[in-house]
């Protein structure tokens, strides 16, 4: 690779795309300054300069290369380019003065917006924030609880679904059957987790009807939304481990998937609408995925950074609680066992001592079992709440969906036991959160047993808010139902509201 100033990108990665080759002495000037280009196609892409300042190349159709600078993007900061233009040679070079949008996002800081070809759009802020929005109408923020008040760090999206991915790994849907001519603001805006498997996801792209989640394991999964409108996800070809995925935004709809053993690199082709790719190519010389992207795509909508930038759809840089995490998933240099009802599992004692007093007394030579190395059997729970239990003091999350309510509420039940407070409120929170007619009197039976205050009493205001108890029971049947304890402090709620 040549050799290049920080923050420029080597003139052998602009070169590989037909529209940067042959660009004349003013093009070259410009080229060797870019830190940041976006290649639409073979004849058009935009260059944005060391000092701020954007041109625009455009192939015409007697081959030559126009450069123009556009003065409405000069001496502002572009961190990303989202293009969405079908008009004709003459109309691109007459729409060369963007305006700033007169919405409630003016002023604010973007890092990324993402496009659906149904005007829809939606915006990631600088502070963490996401907005959705149709056409010209205002931006509506999706707010934080709805990622489980996690950092939202990249989006992507199709016609109709869109996704987050956050710094914890994990992924929040939303797909709309709702035509933009209908579309109303503030309505269907609840993002819904998604519950893969246990691993991280590190990234995620999309073409124009599927949205791929690559993890830190190397599994790739692609969601779309089905015929009965409901997001449905699968693992792509699952016998393969991938190193990294790319998606062509364009009309050619290419997904570029790169294999964790060999570097070998698959290309898929999802064009027109079809669900199950065609391998277009499969090659392993190729060092860069864009390389790959030039020769067999006429249609990119690819953006190109300088060495040390940030591509949108990439994690952050590693940090530790990454590290520890991925240890969770390929258990190498595993030193103890837990046998659980019948079943065994494995850790690293190293981790459970550092982020539990629970287990770092169990390892203080205070247990037998643990002195001597034996399996260490754990009474009293079930298997699957104890692995959950590890599983969040490896990837600090709780692993089960909102709605599996019992799962969740032993899992709060056994950090309480084990004084693990964190795991004991996100549980409550998550509860809280999900309370509906069906779990409503489980919860407030068995709510007191976990010290979870907050969560009894808003489980006792729902359910006096929605009146779901008979007032035909008598108070034994009452009594059966939900327990002496929760019986008495609905009662003296129910005589507060008179």
């Amino acid at each position: 690779m040549e050799s290049t100033p920080g923050g420029i990108i080597p003139l052998n990665k602009l070169k590989i795309w037909k529209v940067f080759r042959h660009v004349g002495p003013e093009g070259k000037e410009i080229l060797k300054t870019a830190k940041l280009a976006h290649v639409v196609d073979t004849e058009l892409g935009f260059v944005v300069s060391k000092t701020d300042e954007t041109y625009f190349f455009l192939i015409d159709k007697k081959g030559e290369c126009k450069t123009m600078k556009i003065p409405n993007l000069c001496g502002v900061r572009v961190p990303c380019w989202v293009y969405n233009c079908e008009q004709q040679e003459d109309e691109i070079m007459g729409c060369l003065a963007p305006r700033l949008e007169q919405l409630s996002l003016a002023g604010k800081k973007v890092q990324q917006v993402v496009l659906g070809r149904a005007s829809r759009v939606m915006a990631l802020t600088m502070d963490g924030h996401v907005f959705h929005w149709v056409r010209d109408m205002y931006p509506v923020l999706i707010h934080k609880k709805n990622f489980d008040y996690q950092e939202v760090i990249s989006l992507a999206c199709t016609d109709d679904m869109y996704v987050a991915l956050t710094s914890n790994g994990e992924l929040f849907q939303h797909s709309s059957a709702c035509p933009v001519s209908k579309w109303r603001p503030g309505r269907d805006l609840e993002p819904q987790k998604v519950i893969l498997d246990s691993a991280r996801v590190k990234k995620i792209v999309a073409i124009s009807h599927i949205i791929f989640a690559l993890t830190v394991e190397g599994t790739l999964y692609s969601g779309r939304v089905s015929q009965e409108r409901k997001p449905v996800w699968g693992v792509v070809m699952k016998n393969l481990k991938f190193h990294d995925v790319a998606a062509n935004a364009g009309s050619d709809d290419v997904v570029l998937a790169e294999l964790k053993k060999n570097k070998v690199c698959l290309a898929l082709s999802y064009r027109g609408g079809i669900f199950d790719p065609q391998v277009l190519s499969i090659s392993s010389n190729v060092t860069l995925l864009d390389e790959l992207f030039a020769e067999i795509s006429s249609s990119t909508w690819r953006t190109i950074w300088a060495d040390g930038e940030v591509e949108g759809g990439l994690m952050k840089p590693g940090k530790m609680g990454d590290d520890i995490g991925n240890l969770w998933g390929n258990k190498e240099n595993v030193d103890v066992t837990f046998s659980v009802e019948g079943k065994t599992i494995s850790a690293h004692k190293l981790i459970l001592t550092s982020r539990s007093e629970y287990f770092a007394k169990m390892f203080s030579n205070e247990w037998k079992e643990a002195k001597s190395g034996s399996c260490i059997e754990i009474k009293d729970t079930k298997f699957e709440i104890f692995e959950a239990l590890l599983f969040y003091i490896y990837q600090d999350k709780v692993k089960f969906a909102g709605d599996a309510y019992e799962n969740i509420f032993g899992l709060m039940m056994l950090a309480d036991a084990h004084c693990a407070v964190k795991i004991r409120r996100e549980c409550e929170q998550i509860l809280m959160r999900n309370i509906n007619p069906e779990n409503a009197v489980f919860l407030v039976r068995n709510a007191a047993s976990a010290n979870a205050s907050n969560l009894e009493s808003n489980v006792i205001r729902f359910i006096l808010d929605n009146r779901l108890l008979n007032v035909g029971s008598s108070p034994q049947e009452l009594i059966d139902l939900l327990g002496m304890d929760a019986f008495q402090k609905i009662s003296v709620a129910g005589l507060r509201r008179l």
